[in-house]
């Protein structure tokens, strides 16, 4: 089984398009790293004078606003102060800080997107290429190939968000300095505003990210044993993760008329919300997410064995 791994694993790593996702992930976190050089101003040691001054320029436009802008005069106000308060300088910069709002949003979109297309080729390239069946006459069972070739899609996936982890790091520490791991810094939701420490802050971000990735991953390899066309499996695969997020969203909304919406899974893929808020789905919480996630993860397995065992690749 090791052996079947390791071949599939290293058949993963043969393809340029493997190599290439890598050097996209690179080439995209130096971009935006360079962008947010040039275009942002450095952090001022004065930030605290600024602060109160904003906010005593704010109170006098307060007498005199609007309804509708007194609001979110309010909400600045309040914000600045607990800036104030916890000491924390909003415009600071180092390289957790881009680890939290770059890498956690290039990880949650092109790792995911990445992961997919590998997943969604992994076994309709062999239909393609008409190599499936002399990967079958080996003597391994047929369930020990697909597990094979399951497993190393997953250690790919995973191996994507570790290059991209550590390209993040390097490029943030070189460009924006070493942090401290416990700096602290505020993060909003819709729950309010949490403070929060931004090296834990991204480790919890990277550990909610990966049931999510896992799930996306299955899909797509469930579809790559579904159609024997590679382009109709990646297609499809790509498809369902960008309609992923706007489903998701949609039926949260949709959650406070109907009750079975919860038990969908597309809420549930992405559990890095659960790092900003403890619910979604009024009632919904993360060990319910991960029960759901659970279920279908097993009906996409079930589904993905019995067809590739029962499937006839004579013809």
């Amino acid at each position: 089984m090791l052996r079947l791994i390791k071949n599939e694993t290293g058949k993963i790593f043969a393809k340029k398009s493997s190599w290439i996702y890598m050097l996209i992930l690179f080439a995209v976190v130096l971009t935006v790293a360079i962008i947010q050089q040039s275009f942002f101003e450095k952090p001022d040691e004065n930030w605290r004078a600024e602060l109160e001054h904003e906010i005593a320029t704010l109170e006098k436009q307060l007498e005199t606003a609007s309804p509708e802008d007194q609001e979110w005069i309010l909400y600045q106000i309040e914000r600045n102060k607990a800036y104030l308060e916890e000491n924390v300088n909003p415009n600071a910069r180092s390289n957790w800080h881009f680890m939290n709002n770059t890498v956690y949003v290039i990880m949650g979109t092109m790792v995911t997107l990445f992961a997919a297309i590998v997943a969604g080729a992994s076994v309709s390239s062999e239909y393609d290429a008409g190599t499936i069946k002399q990967l079958l006459i080996r003597p391994h069972y047929r369930w020990q190939v697909l597990l094979s070739k399951y497993i190393s899609v997953l250690i790919y996936s995973i191996g994507l968000l570790a290059v991209l982890l550590v390209i993040g790091f390097i490029i943030g520490t070189v460009f924006f300095g070493a942090g401290d791991f416990n700096e602290k810094f505020f993060e909003e939701s819709l729950e309010g505003r949490k403070l929060v420490s931004a090296g834990e802050q991204m480790l919890w971000k990277v550990l909610y990210y990966l049931p999510g990735l896992v799930i996306i991953v299955t899909i797509a390899f469930m579809l790559s044993t579904l159609f024997k066309s590679q382009s109709l499996a990646v297609g499809v695969s790509i498809f369902v993760l960008f309609i992923s997020s706007t489903i998701g969203g949609a039926l949260i909304m949709l959650a406070e008329k109907f009750e079975w919406v919860k038990f969908l899974i597309f809420p549930h893929l992405d559990l890095t919300v659960y790092v900003f808020q403890d619910k979604i789905l009024q009632d919904v919480t993360l060990p319910m997410s991960l029960m759901i996630l659970a279920v279908y993860y097993v009906i996409f397995m079930a589904v993905t064995f019995t067809v590739f065992q029962k499937r006839d690749v004579a013809g």
